[in-house]
């Protein structure tokens, strides 16, 4: 009956956290995407199967690559299976009461619901307020919605408004070069300091007026400072990436760096934004613990967060639970999602749920009238459009929109 997840915890992490590049001949996703376009095989990097940590183009770049990643392969893999033992140890508790969700913030510039989640709110360091994410591209200097005044737009297909969005801001676009020269200043307090950062020295302003806000007690410009070290696009990170093509080109940054220092610096700031009280400081705590393979502070984090409502959190503990066989308390953290209006998946659980005699009538019911209201007062035209246009393609040519905006 039960879609259970067999990619285990430590997994996962292993997944989010290996290069995004083959280990054997260091092709990028896309790249590797293309070639195999006209293939039967339209899939990117695969992951090693044993220790999760490197990816790989083909068999013939992990054939190659053997030699020199067994030892490594060996100790990360002993490395999880010793983590999901101790994680497997960890009983999970099916009388504690879940918290409940705090009261919904409304986006300060569209006035809509803000949908659940730290990865789908923009925060602006300049003055501290914090809009979705749909709110923020349209306030940028691309501002990709200029291009919904084409009339014959509502007529286009799916596939047609994506090619109209890339033929339009894409890197050959029309308007690509013009838009991104554009300047504007931040809708509230009309700062040009916090905008979409380009180069180095855009990054360094808007990690000064993090360190302002922070310094003053700011939660989420703490979470904000730690995302930019655990990332590499703090200013000291990008200064050792100067000259290196592939990161830095003409003092534009096409991407940052992770390394250890910059870690050690987003842990720090981390801790500081969850002792303030931010359950998602608390879930990129977990993150890291579970990197380090550290089944009790891992799951000592993740419960300290979803205390504090973070949907990442409880969507993890519901995985953890069903893994464990422990339906019941699952059930109680999809309750929970759908209250909030997280995602589809946590109705679908409680159905299964309802059908197998984990749930109540009454309790599906009222899961799914809460989960039908939540998705109603975050939903709006424009975040649907902005969800098209960050749509990606599957394996398999169909559009799948994307989860960044509801």
């Amino acid at each position: 009956m039960y879609q259970i997840d067999k990619t285990k915890a430590s997994e996962k992490n292993a997944e989010s956290d290996a290069p995004a590049k083959c280990a054997g001949c260091g092709k990028e996703p896309f790249d590797v995407m293309m070639e195999n376009s006209s293939s039967e095989n339209k899939s990117s990097l695969k992951r090693c199967t044993a220790c999760y940590s490197v990816r790989y183009c083909g068999v013939p770049c992990q054939k190659s690559h053997r030699k020199a990643h067994k030892k490594e392969c060996k100790a990360t893999a002993n490395k999880r299976r010793e983590f999901n033992a101790a994680l497997n140890s960890i009983e999970l508790n099916e009388d504690n009461d879940l918290t409940p969700p705090p009261s919904p913030q409304d986006c300060d510039l569209c006035m809509y619901r803000m949908p659940p989640g730290a990865r789908r709110s923009k925060y602006f360091a300049c003055c501290g307020k914090v809009v979705c994410k749909a709110c923020f591209g349209r306030s940028t200097p691309g501002n990709f919605l200029d291009m919904f005044g084409n009339s014959n737009y509502e007529n286009l297909s799916q596939m047609e408004r994506i090619n109209l969005l890339m033929s339009t801001f894409g890197p050959n676009g029309t308007a690509s070069a013009e838009k991104r020269d554009e300047q504007r200043g931040c809708p509230f307090c009309r700062s040009t300091d916090d905008m979409v950062p380009y180069t180095i020295e855009h990054h360094k302003i808007r990690e000064r007026c993090l360190l302002l806000r922070a310094n003053k007690g700011d939660s989420r410009a703490l979470l904000e400072l730690a995302c930019l070290h655990k990332t590499g696009y703090s200013g000291d990170s990008l200064d050792k990436l100067k000259g290196d093509r592939e990161f830095i080109f003409e003092g534009t940054v096409r991407k940052g760096k992770r390394s250890p220092e910059g870690d050690a610096k987003a842990f720090e700031y981390f801790q500081k934004s969850a002792a303030l009280g931010n359950g998602d400081a608390y879930y990129y705590l977990s993150e890291f613990h579970r990197q380090d393979y550290n089944a009790a502070d891992f799951f000592d984090c993740l419960v300290k967060a979803a205390a504090l409502g973070s949907v990442e959190a409880h969507d993890e503990l519901a995985s953890l639970a069903m893994e464990k066989k422990q339906i019941k308390v699952a059930m109680k953290h999809y309750q929970f999602l759908a209250l909030v209006g997280y995602s589809k998946e946590s109705t679908e659980k409680l159905t299964a749920g309802y059908k197998d005699g984990y749930v109540t009538k009454e309790e599906l019911a009222s899961s799914l009238r809460a989960y039908q209201a939540a998705r109603e007062e975050f939903s709006s035209k424009e975040r649907a459009q902005m969800e098209l246009m960050s749509a990606g393609v599957t394996s398999d040519g169909k559009v799948k929109p994307s989860r960044m905006y509801m």
